[in-house]
């Protein structure tokens, strides 16, 4: 048998829960050099196992966890991995990255990747570990009743007393995942999650409450001296740009509270308006979580910039929150009590829920109640209304819990408003609640949300935002209609690349793509261009376009909500909206530069040109 490229362990790990039934492959050299590994190895692999009109909650889904070559070698941030699945709350592909340590253990246990398949009998957990002569004594299948019902830091501890060593990494879900919350989030190290587009739920449908990897098995590296002296490159950049020496550690992702405010972004009671009081602002913004609740800053994987938050409030500590969470718990709801927002971000994370989602779900809630539309006995006891600050862990905890019109906030916001025959108020595209970033200003994260895979996703859409203000000489204006095209097809393809290296997106303030295609050459002995790397990115982005097609999906889908195209904001002088005509402008002028047809649908010459043999 052929030896791993450097930088592989070489193996994918498959489990079937409705056979109990564990299975090791070899993970073919072709599938690193054409997927790079994370997100787009991840999502080969799940192509290859998925039925495409599953029941994203039946034994048929597939949750696929990759890793890349560089995952777990000494990187800076090149710690995270990927999970894809069908979205319960989506009907599409689900599309989620966390940082921490977990894909490193999991990589160090010996395995490139996870593909998790069937419906256990009866609560289960999955302990994997590197020590151990045959495949049955490294990974077991063991029983769960009593961890069913706990929290994800109630799990994370007992597993971690169970598993105790240096190496041992818990993912877990939580009462959220269990009872089908279709926005239920995965929680690592408690605290970082794979959150959005709702794998909890997935893993709580196939009764897997947790993934206890345990790994120290040493990753090959083909040129160790290259690889050294390319790292040093990356941390004398990223110690020389502001935004990853000092503002990410000083500020956190908060700190983009008011400069996406300034921008007139930043939205309000469920994106009905970007207005705020600077005085409100002042008591979220990451200023204030720096001086009233932060007790450290926190980093993932060997990474220098440590945006993460430890944090405390009373006698509760936790990470975060995060911009969006700061945001989406916060003035969309409008509610400015930061310490009533990071208690919600506590509990979230106990319970396992995505707070992005939970947020723009809350916000649908609260506009249909302003309406009318929403009455007191509907909602069972709770009080939801803006700007309801104290109330607002009760609302979590309905959700997380599904007790009472929980139920209902937990299957999502379009489905929400959509039974009470309103569904305009869902800010959501493909069923995915919209981040922080309102997109009237912005055409470029405008044509990133209608684009993105997973639905409304800034990450999987592309961080476009960040070409209109933190581009420096590569700026784009934010309201350039015929750049628009271009330049989210751009920042979408980096991005992909990102999550397949499994690194962190912030390092895309400070390093080009030129440095990962030495670091990528030195580790695997495979020299790699950046041309190759846009041809990847190309490959995986038709693959994810394919699956979302053969799901149900369509041209019809790549739009923005109602609200979007008929109101409009004073945004840079003049009013912003988007109306049929431009949004139909935007997405043929996009689709064109993908090789898709009119209708959004990759052709044939371009699926054989990118090695794709299953073409539409």
């Amino acid at each position: 048998m052929n030896e791993p490229i450097g930088g592989c362990m070489g193996k994918v790990l498959r489990v079937d829960l409705s056979q109990r039934r564990v299975e090791s492959h070899r993970l073919p050299e072709e599938f690193s050099l054409d997927y790079l590994g994370g997100r787009g190895l991840a999502t080969r692999l799940f192509l290859d196992e998925i039925e495409p009109g599953c029941d994203p909650l039946g034994p048929g889904n597939v949750l696929v966890i990759a890793t890349s070559p560089l995952t777990g070698l000494p990187v800076p941030t090149a710690g995270r991995g990927h999970a894809v699945f069908k979205s319960p709350l989506t009907g599409r592909i689900g599309s989620s990255n966390s940082g921490g340590d977990w894909a490193v253990s999991l990589k160090r246990s010996g395995f490139d990747a996870l593909v998790i398949k069937g419906r256990a009998s009866s609560p289960v957990y999955l302990f994997i570990s590197g020590e151990g002569e045959t495949l049955e004594e490294r990974v077991r299948i063991l029983d769960a009743p009593d961890l069913w019902g706990k929290t994800t830091h109630e799990v994370t501890d007992e597993l971690l007393r169970r598993h105790p060593s240096s190496g041992t990494r818990v993912l877990t879900i939580g009462p959220a995942g269990e009872k089908g919350v279709r926005f239920a989030a995965l929680l690592n190290e408690k605290n970082r999650a794979y959150g959005r587009s709702g794998p909890g739920a997935v893993m709580g449908s196939k009764l897997l409450k947790a993934i206890v990897v345990q790994g120290e098995r040493e990753i090959p590296v083909f040129n160790p001296s290259r690889l050294k002296d390319v790292v040093d490159q990356i941390l004398y950049r990223l110690q020389a740009v502001p935004a990853t020496k000092r503002i990410l550690r000083d500020l956190g992702t908060a700190g983009l509270v008011n400069l996406i405010d300034c921008i007139q972004m930043l939205p309000h009671r469920n994106f009905q308006d970007c207005t705020h009081r600077a005085k409100d602002l002042e008591k979220i913004c990451g200023e204030a979580v720096a001086e009233t609740i932060l007790e450290r800053p926190g980093a993932c994987y060997r990474c220098p910039m440590a945006c993460g938050r430890h944090t405390r409030v009373g006698d509760k500590k936790g990470e975060g929150p995060e911009f969006e969470t700061v945001v989406l718990l916060g003035p969309l709801l409008h509610i400015y009590d930061l310490e009533a927002i990071t208690r919600a971000n506590y509990l979230c994370n106990e319970l396992g829920l995505d707070t992005m989602s939970c947020g723009g779900s809350l916000a649908a809630a609260m506009e249909l109640q302003e309406k009318g539309i929403l009455r007191d006995q509907d909602t069972e006891g709770l009080e939801i209304h803006f700007g309801n600050g104290p109330e607002l862990e009760a609302m979590v905890r309905a959700i997380g819990l599904r007790e009472g019109f929980g139920v209902k906030l937990g299957e999502g916001s379009r489905s929400l408003t959509s039974s009470f025959g309103h569904p305009e108020i869902s800010m959501s595209v493909k069923g995915l609640e919209i981040p922080a970033y309102d997109p009237r200003g912005s055409v470029l994260q405008a044509l990133g949300y209608m684009t993105s895979p997973s639905g409304a996703c800034h990450l999987r859409g592309g961080y476009a935002v960040s070409l209109a203000f933190f581009g420096g000489a590569k700026e784009i204006p934010r309201f350039s209609i015929r750049q628009a095209p271009v330049a989210v097809r751009n920042v979408q393809d980096t991005g992909i690349v990102q999550d397949s290296l499994g690194i962190c997106r912030f390092t895309g303030f400070a390093l080009s793509m030129e440095v990962w295609t030495r670091v990528w050459s030195a580790i695997t002995g495979r020299e790699i261009s950046r041309n190759d790397f846009d041809r990847a990115s190309n490959r995986i982005a038709t693959l994810e376009r394919l699956f979302n097609l053969r799901a149900g999906g369509g041209v019809e889908e790549d739009t923005l909500p109602q609200r979007f195209q008929e109101e409009s904001l004073m945004i840079g002088g003049a009013p912003r909206f988007y109306p049929p005509p431009l949004l139909e402008r935007l997405r043929k002028g996009y689709y064109q530069l993908r090789g898709w047809d009119e209708g959004g649908v990759p052709s044939r010459e371009l699926c054989r040109s990118l090695g794709i043999e299953d073409t539409p």
